[in-house]
This record gives structure tokens, sequence and C-alpha cells, in this order.
């Protein structure tokens, strides 16, 4: 199976769309999408090579629209258990200022692109099996944005491709 996560913020709620290649995905009998409160997710199962490619997912209100973009490639790979390595972590702090009484929502960029830079040696062979979320989370002033990209190991299932 392929997971997204993300958190999405906005007044009023901003509708989120998925895509794949530019096409809107949509609920099937191997596409969930799912939606509580302010988190989103999006879960494809039993991919194959067609589900890799460039995904998107949009959060759009009448105030303007955020998108998040990431890069699948689909690995065919025989089953085995190899121990999961720890979660690498990275932080990056966007500062913004907010005016008392300003009515104006906070910068939304059309796209958050982030680097993470890894040890080879700490994933040589989990390469291929990560996954990556981000969730943007706002400090308690509201002036600064904290986007975490949390790259955590991938658990492939028997027949899993």
């Amino acid at each position: 199976s392929l997971a997204f996560y993300a958190e999405v913020f906005g007044l009023p709620s901003p509708e989120v769309r998925w895509f794949c290649n530019k096409t809107q995905l949509m609920i099937n009998d191997r596409v969930k999408m799912e939606r509580d409160g302010d988190s989103i997710s999006l879960t494809i199962h039993n991919i194959t090579k067609a589900d890799q490619g460039e995904y998107i997912c949009e959060a759009v209100n009448y105030v303007g629209e955020a998108r998040s973009v990431a890069l699948v490639v689909v690995v065919s790979q025989e089953v085995k258990f190899i121990p999961a390595p720890p979660t690498v972590t990275h932080q990056h702090v966007m500062e913004f200022d907010v005016e008392e009484n300003d009515s104006s929502r906070s910068p939304s960029p059309q796209e958050i692109l982030l680097e993470v830079e890894l040890d080879e040696n700490e994933v040589k062979e989990f390469e291929k099996q990560v996954k990556i979320i981000t969730i943007p989370e706002y400090t308690p002033d509201n002036k600064s944005m904290i986007i975490s990209l949390d790259v955590l190991p991938s658990i492939y299932e028997e027949g899993a491709v």
C-alpha cells in the first residue's frame, strides 16, 4: 500500500483534491481518501508500477490554494524481513510577521520543497523503502510555521509490489 498523510488549515476549511500524474484521483476499491478535521490521508492498496509518478495534494478555498508534491517510484522487491532503521527528522522553520487585528491568512506557498541528507551507511538497504510525511504546524505565537519531514521505514507486506 501507498499512503500519504497531511494536515490542512484554513478559513473557510479548504476543499482537498488528490492527483496522480495530473489526473484527479477518485475513491474506488483501491483508492481511499479520509478526512478527520484538519487531518487528511490518501491510501492506495495493491500498488503496481502504474501507480508511480507525481502525486499532488491540493487544498483550495476562496482565499487561495496550496499544494504539496511527491514523486513516487514503485520498485519490485523480494519479500524479506529487514529490521527498520531509526526515524530521521528534518525541521525547517519559516518566519513571518502577523500584525495584531490583521485578518489576512498566513502565507501559503504554492509548493514547499524540503531537502534531506541521510548518511548512506544508515539507509543503504532501505533507500527504496521510505515514506515521507510533511505536516506544517504553527508556533504558539502564530509567527512561525514549523515544517517537519519524517523519513520513516516503509513496511512491505507479503505480495506487495
